[in-house]
């Protein structure tokens, strides 16, 4: 088990995680509505993770799952990471079912838009061109997490609890 000199501030004020399949490699992709706000979030935190370092955890509990993004690097002057608590979907199913030992990781923007009659909403999504690799990938269940872990104090700490975090 790790043991952190200093908390991790967990980040959990996105929209959602979106999967995409039709690259080489998977793409999980945490999803915003503010581009500005997503490009400044991901040169503050994720930008400066190494590859290798990066934890993706998706841990199930009956009909739900917790996504989880963190990295414990010597290189980080602050630990932030991303965590969401999410109803399963055929998308998480299919990326879970899909993945191999690799997925690309990057930040989303999610924005509805109108018709010409400004009747019917169209989802419009376009992914950052930003992206790290990430090779730890792992898919748990609640009670498989063993007292004291970074998941499940992740989970415990933010299960229900809103939280800020400034830009």
């Amino acid at each position: 088990m790790i043991v952190l000199d200093k908390p991790i501030t967990w980040f959990e004020e996105f929209l959602g995680v979106g999967y995409r399949y039709h690259d080489v490699y998977m793409n999980v992709f945490p999803l915003f509505r503010i581009k500005s706000y997503a490009h400044k979030l991901w040169k503050k935190s994720i930008d400066s993770w190494p590859d290798d370092e990066i934890k993706l955890r998706f841990i199930e509990k009956t009909s739900i799952y917790w996504f989880i993004a963190y990295c414990i690097s010597e290189y980080n002057d602050d630990y932030i990471g991303f965590t969401k608590k999410l109803q399963l979907s055929e998308n998480y199913i299919r990326f879970k079912n899909g993945v191999e030992k690799k997925a690309i990781l990057r930040f989303g923007i999610y924005k509805e838009k109108t018709n010409t009659n400004n009747e019917v909403n169209i989802p419009d999504l376009e992914l950052l061109k930003a992206s790290k690799s990430v090779y730890d990938i792992q898919f748990l269940k609640l009670s498989d997490l063993a007292p004291g872990s970074i998941e499940r104090e992740c989970i415990e700490r933010n299960t229900g609890v809103p939280h800020s975090h400034q830009v």
